[in-house]
């Protein structure tokens, strides 16, 4: 019994030096929204996010994180975008790392290459460019930390398009 309750001891212990973070990416402080688009042109939608109709923040904060040289907790995250049409899969995205500070930021639109894959579905001529087709569309926006663990809560915008 003694044996048990020290490994137990030892699990708690070790536990609270485990780098750690926690967090969400939400669209208008939601997970998970739908939205009907005005017109089926991506950069309309890009205008919509970039004039704040569709804040996008990400919160995390983090535990145990080294500092970095200047004496602050720095974690590096890939943002990935996945796009489905219909249900079936036509684009997925990964940003290169980035760092940030632990904290709650606004994002733009262009962090997750959205506006970029959903005006590229089609070959689209200068008279049509930016046409997204008609559908219904789930865009799932997440954020991995490296080198730590934790997860950060991705977002879904189901996007129609008449």
């Amino acid at each position: 019994m003694k044996k048990i309750i020290t490994l137990a001891m030892l699990l708690v212990a070790f536990s609270g030096f485990a780098q750690i973070v926690q967090g969400e990416i939400t669209i208008k402080e939601q997970s998970k929204m739908e939205l009907t688009a005005k017109s089926n042109k991506a950069v309309n939608l890009f205008a919509d996010f970039r004039e704040n109709k569709y804040p996008i923040h990400f919160v995390f904060t983090a535990s145990d994180v080294p500092l970095n040289s200047d004496k602050k907790e720095v974690v590096q995250f890939v943002f990935s975008t996945t796009v489905k049409k219909d249900g079936k899969t036509i684009g997925t995205i990964k940003r290169s790392p980035m760092p940030f500070f632990p904290g709650n930021m606004f994002m733009p639109i262009e962090t997750f290459d959205v506006i970029s894959v959903l005006s590229n579905i089609q070959t689209n001529t200068p008279e049509t460019v930016s046409e997204i087709p008609k559908g219904n569309y789930e865009i799932i926006l997440e954020a991995k930390p490296i080198g730590v663990k934790g997860q950060i809560t991705s977002t879904t915008l189901f996007l129609k398009v008449s």
